[in-house]
């Protein structure tokens, strides 16, 4: 059983001691290792993940132009609108007061035929005869 014995001697600490540094160091190395793996598959999905974000940032941007544009040509419309709504208002006052000349213009008419009448004594003018029919 002497040669289960263990005798320390310091080169054997020595050993000992440099074998489990080197044990500690390559397992810290593996964790590390394992550790920056992690790490760069990490930053791959976040450069990723960015990419889709600022596709998806340049397409909101277009739609957001868009948008604007079409703000704008709404805006237009309605100025144009206004326009015509005011000019039909215009045109439709224009027409109500000629309507009232020509209603005034209708009754002096009449009452000068009356008065042509009256003072002649003729028989009020027939309408004008029509053609036969063939």
């Amino acid at each position: 059983m002497s040669v289960l014995r263990f005798r320390s001697s310091p080169a054997g600490l020595a050993v000992v001691a440099l074998g489990g540094f080197a044990l500690f160091g390559w397992g810290a190395f593996g964790v590390t290792a394992a550790g920056q793996r992690s790490l760069e598959t990490r930053l791959a999905q976040a450069e990723s993940d960015r990419d889709t974000l600022q596709a998806w940032q340049k397409q909101f941007r277009d739609v957001e132009t868009e948008l604007r544009e079409m703000q704008a040509k709404v805006g237009a419309t309605r100025d144009e609108l206004a326009q015509v709504t005011a000019t039909r208002e215009k045109a439709k006052a224009q027409l109500a007061a000629t309507q009232r000349d020509l209603t005034a213009i209708t009754k002096r008419l009449d009452q000068a035929r009356e008065k042509a009448t009256q003072t002649t004594g003729s028989l009020p003018a027939a309408d004008p005869a029509k053609k036969p029919a063939r």
